[in-house]
């Protein structure tokens, strides 16, 4: 798969770092949740749409469940599939845009957990038409019935935080509702995630 956008390029440089966020810490715990909401016989099959490193798609493994991974960047699948096999455990890693994933099977479940896919958009997209490609993809991946869990940020609990400055100087754009629109590609792939995730 040839890059996309700004997001494979950042995540790429950003996959050595990734496992640091304070926000990964939790992994066992979220995985727990997942497994009493899901309740899915050990065995079953889940699509983990945007895993990242692999955090949540090798716990699953850890408990027996046949669990494929995907995820826009080659750099994330790399440092997902040293850590599978420092777990023992087996996962199947696909390289693919969330957008633009044809499955090859059906799952049992599908997760895409802490903005693993939707809302990373680049300047570009509509986010509309980008976030209903994915829901497009996981629900052509699942069995009939299947259940799907995902998590997404609150944007309005983030446009709160916005300033008058936020908009004057570019950084979010009202018109489109959107974080970093304005910004040259080379500048947003040095910013956060945060300033370019745009709200729904």
């Amino acid at each position: 798969m040839t890059p996309q956008n700004q997001w494979e390029a950042f995540f790429d440089q950003h996959a050595p770092h990734y496992m640091q966020n304070t926000f990964t810490k939790n992994t066992v715990a979220e995985v727990n949740f997942l497994l009493e909401e899901l309740r899915l016989p050990p065995g079953s099959s889940i699509l983990d749409m945007g895993c990242g490193t692999g955090r949540h798609a090798i716990e699953l493994a850890r408990h027996r469940y046949q669990v494929t991974g995907v995820d826009i960047s080659a750099g994330m699948l790399a440092e997902a599939e040293k850590a599978a096999t420092e777990a023992g455990v087996t996962v199947e890693w696909v390289h693919s845009d969330a957008t633009k994933f044809t499955a090859s099977k059906l799952y049992d479940a599908a997760v895409c957990l802490c903005e693993g896919a939707f809302g990373l958009l680049s300047t570009d997209e509509v986010p509309i038409e980008h976030d209903n490609a994915i829901l497009c993809n996981v629900s052509n991946a699942l069995k009939p019935g299947a259940p799907f869990i995902l998590t997404t940020l609150n944007s309005l609990a983030q446009i709160r935080k916005l300033t008058p400055q936020d908009v004057e100087q570019g950084r979010f754009d009202w018109l489109v509702i959107g974080w970093g629109t304005r910004a040259p590609a080379t500048s947003a792939l040095q910013s956060s995630t945060t300033s370019l995730k745009r709200a729904k």
